[in-house]
């Protein structure tokens, strides 16, 4: 079996240098090993079939090559998160171990996991403000550091990883004035997701900005279910009634598909009627009828940045961070300026 010793032999270097190298120890400051040296030894364990035994390391240490992702997994967008983590987890030789978390499964099981593993770190999508606070406080005791990504508020003692949703949300309404359009709804998921608040955050500065003064009538919050529930469709119908919006802002492209539904069942067109806008981005929007205006998060990028965080906070000791991403308007037919007859015709589609 060839070991660190039999490719220190054959290198000419000592033990300890090949293991700097070879454990990607050789940047930290003070060993001042030669670009030369490393290149030889990487060529050289590469040459002799080396391969570390990460067993053996992990009782030496007392913690393993691996972190944990732990959240819902059900969404194709937290799919695409996953994916930039493992990316950024394989280029640095960190394993992936997921915890599905669903009503079946506690996160004091979890929690009890990660510490009998040994992880040397843990991702988290959407928890609970209370499931985090547990997770913390149990995994603080082993020094594993854990980062949020996605939805999630901010705390003083991780690391956080979000798209810029208070941005994206203030363009998106930015974009619908400047069609034109002064009454724009809201219709939102409850505000204590931590991205239905930073949304909701977004929608009313840019109007305040354009000088509209808050009117909360405009404001609807609805369950965050996959179907299109009869409460759903009378609370849409009722705003849309009432309320008379010539557009909407949704803060997920789920919803904004559950809207176009309930709103051309009413008889009106979109976006000749009305028009409305969704948030996220996810890859079914283009397929609407018509092709859905939505706000595109950095899915993958979030999951890619979020590994890279604690990579560092493992490896280099990199304070906690707080890091947005930036998003992007992704324009498309179910948007358009409001009709020059201004609300006449509008009105007169509610009435049908």
């Amino acid at each position: 079996m060839v070991t660190m010793k039999t490719v220190a032999e054959a290198a000419g270097v000592s033990r300890a240098t090949v293991s700097y190298v070879l454990n990607g120890r050789h940047h930290e400051k003070g060993l001042n090993i030669n670009p030369e040296t490393v290149a030889k030894i990487e060529r050289i364990a590469a040459e002799l079939g080396y391969r570390r035994n990460e067993i053996a390391r992990s009782v030496r240490t007392g913690m393993t090559n691996v972190f944990g992702f732990i959240g819902i997994m059900e969404a194709s967008y937290t799919m695409e998160i996953i994916n930039g983590v493992a990316t950024s987890c394989a280029v640095s030789n960190y394993l992936l171990k997921f915890f599905p978390l669903d009503e079946q499964t506690a996160i004091e099981n979890i929690a009890k996991q990660c510490i009998e593993q040994r992880l040397s770190g843990v991702i988290c999508r959407s928890l609970t403000e209370h499931q985090l606070d547990f997770l913390h406080q149990e995994l603080q005791n082993f020094d594993m550091p854990i980062v949020l990504v996605d939805n999630s508020f901010s705390h003083n003692w991780c690391s956080r990883v979000i798209s810029d949703d208070i941005a994206g949300a203030q363009l998106a309404v930015e974009y619908l004035l400047k069609l034109g359009h002064h009454r724009i709804a809201n219709i939102s998921n409850s505000l204590e997701n931590a991205f239905s608040a930073m949304r909701n955050t977004g929608y009313h500065r840019a109007l305040a900005n354009a000088g509209i003064a808050k009117n909360d009538k405009l404001t609807c919050i609805v369950p965050q279910k996959s179907k299109l529930m009869e409460s759903f469709i009378t609370t849409i119908q009722q705003l849309l009634t009432k309320q008379q919006p010539t557009a909407i802002f949704c803060n997920s492209d789920p919803i904004a598909m559950k809207v176009i539904q309930v709103v051309t069942s009413m008889g009106l067109k979109i976006p000749e009627d009305i028009s409305v806008i969704g948030y996220a981005g996810l890859i079914y929007t283009q397929l609407s009828t018509p092709p859905l205006t939505t706000v595109k998060q950095p899915f993958i990028n979030m999951g890619k940045k979020a590994a890279e965080v604690l990579i560092n906070e493992v490896k280099h000791q990199v304070p906690i961070q707080e890091i947005r991403l930036p998003v992007k308007l992704i324009i498309r037919e179910s948007t358009a300026p409001i009709a020059t007859a201004d609300c006449g015709q509008v009105q007169a589609a509610y009435s049908h």
